[in-house]
């Protein structure tokens, strides 16, 4: 760039000298002639061969030509500049050398009427056929008796091909720093000026470029950010540093802040002054976002974690505690400063115990429950349970182990043998007692049963008291007519016809909620009493299903019934509603989430003739395989923070192997739905029990139902 610039200035200063050159050069001729006339020898007059030679040293091309395109002169460095020879010069002329003819016509006709032009782009063709562009300066004169013109050429091409590729470059920095969300800067300090990258109002927000002055940076600094950014620049601008850095807040278009992480450097003069001041500026905003969610997170358990009843230390590899817990200090019996800088096999009772840990550690990985004895600074032995886990701590891995003391359990364990009978006479009264809670949460999910009867039979009863209520008005009306004489046919016929529409939607609309009221009486006598009866199964599936109607209403799951009619078992009604009960809102709370449409399916059919097969599916999230093992597990919950206790698909196994004496099957893929498969006897053997009906899941309608 600064060899191009000296190039130009070079050829600007020879082209000055040159027509003041010619400006002599025309007027000693004037002289001379004059002198001539007056038969007196001019004392030095300069010819037209000493301007060919002065011509033919200069560094740029420089040509001499008639308005018709004849060329009467030109420099060497012209003719290599074209690459033609100087007699092709000659002979042809200007015109095959410009890359449009038309565009000589329009240079010549607007040089012969100003007399001069100056820096002029023009495109011409080289004699290799090779385009090129140059700079053309013109000035009309006289040369050798004839009006022509002199011109200056400057080759620009490989200039123009530099600008491009800087263009190119500087496209691609922009590029680049959209992609990485960073801009740059450069701050002349004399000056007072500040160059930003066009990708710095963008990351600000700007859909365009707004007006940006000395100060549209420093205005919007975040004030509690101001004095520590400026003394920091300040502080490197005077020499105090090499190079700076540091985080920023800064306002965006819209008003909101944006974290800035910002490099720079100053550049100096020979004095070793600040001349100017360049670097890079970095959007962090996501980064500082994530930065405080750990810091919070990593906060928020070390909380949860103090918080604990149960004895927590996080250890580093190396066996420095980096956390420890307040029951730490009570069960080793030593303070929080003396247990973070002491090395952890110190507080084993035999270190060796502690690199047994490590090795089960690394061969088994996570481990719970070994028994391990520590020393207390008075040489007390404790023994705890010591479970091991990992964590990350600060970037680094890190061992969690969680400590309970089990000096009591130890103690206890010589009056182990009194304690089970107390034990067991305990287990018989929480059996009575849990017979009599089972008797009252039958009752309550009899009540929810109720509310949804209620529910669902208000609108047909609504309607039916609408329609009465409208039969009695229209007869009062009518009897008004009939009083006063004044009933004619087509009014009868209206009554008639009226009273005729509105007794059937009463009549329909009574069906209907004599339906409700009996098949949801059905399921409720099932479930609280366990009483063993002949039923048709797809008939009582329907019941069944009738009676969740307030729950599925709820959601955007519907349910599909394939069953062939005529399927009579004898067996026990209520375990089996439960069962369906349970599979249904299991696979509500389960497999879809909030407003997430699905389907789910009941497919009956026969097994021969004593057993009968039901497949039931639905289509929602499914079953991870690592859970699919367990979830007949009691307890077993992926729902424990959201009320989950584990027990429902627990109960529904249980049920359908001991009360309806059938099997049951789980299938799952991840991503692809969950299918239970129930085989069950149509007839139940002979003196089978009653089933003890379940607790029901709070809240539910429908019965016994504990979500897993």
């Amino acid at each position: 760039m600064i060899a191009d610039s000296l190039t130009v200035a070079l050829f600007a200063l020879f082209a000055g000298l040159l027509a003041g050159f010619l400006a002599g050069l025309l007027a000693a001729r004037r002289i001379g002639r004059r002198r001539l006339a007056e038969n007196t020898a001019p004392p030095s007059v300069v010819t037209e061969e000493r301007l060919r030679a002065i011509l033919d040293t200069a560094p740029i091309g420089v040509l001499i030509n008639t308005r018709d395109g004849d060329n009467l002169y030109h420099s060497p460095s012209a003719a290599t500049c074209f690459k033609v020879s100087g007699e092709q010069l000659q002979r042809d002329g200007m015109w095959p050398l410009y890359h449009d003819p038309r565009d000589r016509r329009a240079a010549i006709d607007r040089l012969y009427a100003d007399g001069l032009f100056d820096g002029q782009e023009v495109l011409l063709r080289r004699g290799d056929g090779e385009t090129c562009m140059g700079s053309l300066s013109s000035t009309v004169i006289d040369f050798e008796g004839q009006r022509c013109h002199i011109s200056w050429f400057y080759d620009l091409t490989e200039q123009k091909k530099a600008d491009a590729v800087r263009r190119d470059l500087a496209d691609r920095l922009e590029m680049a720093l959209d992609a990485t969300g960073a801009a740059v800067w450069d701050t002349d300090i004399p000056r007072g000026t500040c160059w930003w990258s066009d990708s710095f109002p963008r990351m600000l927000g700007y859909a365009e470029p707004p007006e940006m002055p000395a100060d549209f940076w420093e205005v919007r600094l975040h004030p509690d950010d101001w004095r520590r950014v400026l003394t920091t620049i300040d502080a490197h601008l005077r020499g105090e540093t090499a190079a700076y850095a540091y985080d920023y807040r800064l306002r965006r278009a819209d008003g909101d802040w944006m974290w800035i992480a910002a490099q720079g450097r100053a550049i100096r003069d020979a004095a070793g002054q600040a001349v100017r001041y360049v670097g890079i500026m970095t959007d962090i905003t996501e980064r500082r976002r994530q930065e405080e969610e750990v810091r919070a997170g990593k906060e928020r358990l070390l909380r949860i974690l103090e918080a604990s009843p149960i004895a927590v230390n996080i250890t580093r590899r190396d066996g420095l505690l980096v956390f420890c817990n307040t029951q730490s200090e009570i069960i080793l019996g030593r303070s929080r400063d003396d247990l973070l800088p002491m090395p952890a096999e110190r507080l084993y009772a035999d270190p060796a115990d502690r690199q047994a840990l490590i090795d089960r550690f690394e061969r088994e990985g996570p481990f719970r429950d070994a028994e391990v004895r520590f020393r207390k600074p008075d040489g007390t032995i404790i023994w705890v349970l010591s479970s091991w886990g990992e964590i990350e701590m600060d970037g680094e891995p890190a061992l969690l182990t969680w400590l309970y003391d089990i000096n009591d359990r130890k103690a206890a364990e010589a009056a182990m043998a009194a304690a089970r009978d107390e034990a067991e006479r305990a287990l018989a009264d929480l059996r009575a007692a849990q017979e009599s809670l089972i008797q009252a949460e039958a009752m309550a999910s009899l009540g929810q049963l109720v509310a949804g009867v209620a529910h669902e039979i208000n609108t047909p009863i609504g309607i039916g008291l609408t329609a009465a209520s409208h039969i009695a008005e229209q007869a009062r009306d009518l009897r008004v007519r009939f009083d006063s004489g004044m009933l004619k046919k087509t009014i009868l016929a209206e009554y008639l016809d009226t009273v005729t529409e509105a007794a059937r939607l009463l009549v329909s609309n009574m069906n209907r909620a004599a339906a409700l009221v009996q098949s949801f009486k059905q399921v409720a006598v099932d479930q609280t009493s366990g009483e063993r009866r002949t039923f048709d199964l797809r008939t009582y599936i329907d019941e069944v299903l009738f009676s969740l109607r307030p729950r599925l209403k709820r959601t955007l799951v519907m349910v599909d019934v394939d069953c062939p009619e005529g399927v009579e078992m004898d067996s026990f009604p209520g375990a089996l509603s439960q069962v369906l009960t349970n599979l249904v809102i299991n696979a509500l709370i389960h497999a879809y989430g909030e407003a997430q449409r699905g389907t789910i399916r009941i497919a009956v059919h026969p097994d021969g003739g004593d057993h009968v097969v039901i497949d039931f599916s639905d289509d929602g999230s499914g079953i991870p395989e690592d859970h699919l093992a367990k979830v007949f597990e009691p307890f077993f919950t992926t729902k424990r923070g959201e009320g989950g206790s584990g027990l429902g698909l627990h109960i529904v196994q249980s049920t359908v192997t001991g009360v309806l004496g059938g099997t049951l099957a789980v299938r799952s893929v991840s991503g692809q739905g969950t299918g239970f498969t129930l085989r069950l006897p149509r007839r139940i053997a002979q003196g089978s029990a009653a089933p003890t009906a379940l607790p029901s899941r709070p809240g539910s309608v429908s019965g016994p139902v504990v979500p897993v």
